[in-house]
């Protein structure tokens, strides 16, 4: 028995206490199995203790884990947000030499940066590659998203954001005058609010304004089939003036002939007018 109870690995205390126990309660002669209730009775409190404390720890261990992977992961994020701003920053320089007067203004890249990027990323390549319209996207997205802010921080109301959205695609020197006189308010709390539905919608105009609904074509030539088609269009409209003077001469001619009966017209299959 001795044996038996020393390969369970019951400390020394619980073995006294279940010796004492079993002399009171049991049979002078208990058996193996008796004696092991009874130790496992007495040792389980202890157990009990142990695996809590097991538990605290392993808890402890993986919220540290947690804490650091999202250290880990928010660095990462650092890193890449100052390198995309750092980029930003570089292409609003090669924008100046490139646009001059007609390039995003200082800020602007990242302000439309952030609120166009999960929308309209493609304007970014373009702008690198030195698209004019790109530039221009990009200083009305920029005050898109300082409305959006001034929103946001309560110092414009919801109509004002919706006007100031519609204003952008039809007078941007309007518009970045309304956006600076929001920004010099101060804030009101109960203005704190997202834009409304509607300012999005508004902003789709900038798109359309910036020519980016016309369909792109994959022929190689179609920039130059749509230039004769220009031209053409053009000689036809030139002429319309002319088919109208001859138009005129005809029916004043008609109605000097004697006997008419009926305006002129097309002829009948067949026959020939008189």
């Amino acid at each position: 028995m001795e044996e038996d109870l020393a390969a369970r690995g019951y400390p020394a205390d619980i073995l006294n206490e279940a010796v004492l126990q079993a002399r009171r309660t049991l049979d002078w002669y208990p058996s193996i199995r008796e004696m092991l209730a009874l130790c496992d009775r007495l040792v389980e409190p202890r157990r009990r203790q142990f695996r809590a404390i097991w538990q605290m720890e392993a808890e402890h261990r993986r919220r540290q884990q947690e804490v650091a992977e999202r250290e880990a992961q928010a660095e990462q994020e650092g890193q890449r947000a100052a390198e995309r701003i750092r980029w930003l920053q570089a292409l609003e320089g090669q924008s100046r030499e490139r646009f001059g007067n007609a390039a995003p203004l200082p800020g602007d890249i990242e302000l439309a940066d952030s609120i166009s990027i999960s929308r309209y990323a493609p304007w970014l390549s373009a702008l690198k590659h030195g698209e004019p319209w790109a530039a221009k996207f990009c200083r009305l997205m920029a005050l898109a998203e300082r409305t959006r802010r001034a929103i946001t921080q309560g110092r414009i109301a919801w109509n004002e954001c919706l006007a100031i959205g519609k204003l952008i695609s039809r007078d941007e020197a309007a518009a970045r005058s309304q956006v600076e006189k929001a920004e010099a308010r101060a804030a009101r709390p109960q203005y704190e609010f997202p834009p409304p539905e509607s300012f999005w919608d508004a902003l789709s105009r900038i798109r359309k304004v910036c020519g980016l609904d016309v369909p792109r074509s994959g022929d190689p030539d179609v920039i130059a089939t749509a230039v004769e088609n220009a031209k053409h269009l053009s000689a036809l409209a030139g002429l319309a003036d002319v088919r109208a003077i001859l138009d005129r001469q005809v029916l004043e001619e008609w109605e000097r002939r004697p006997g008419r009966l009926v305006s002129p017209g097309p002829p009948e299959p067949g026959k020939e007018q008189q």
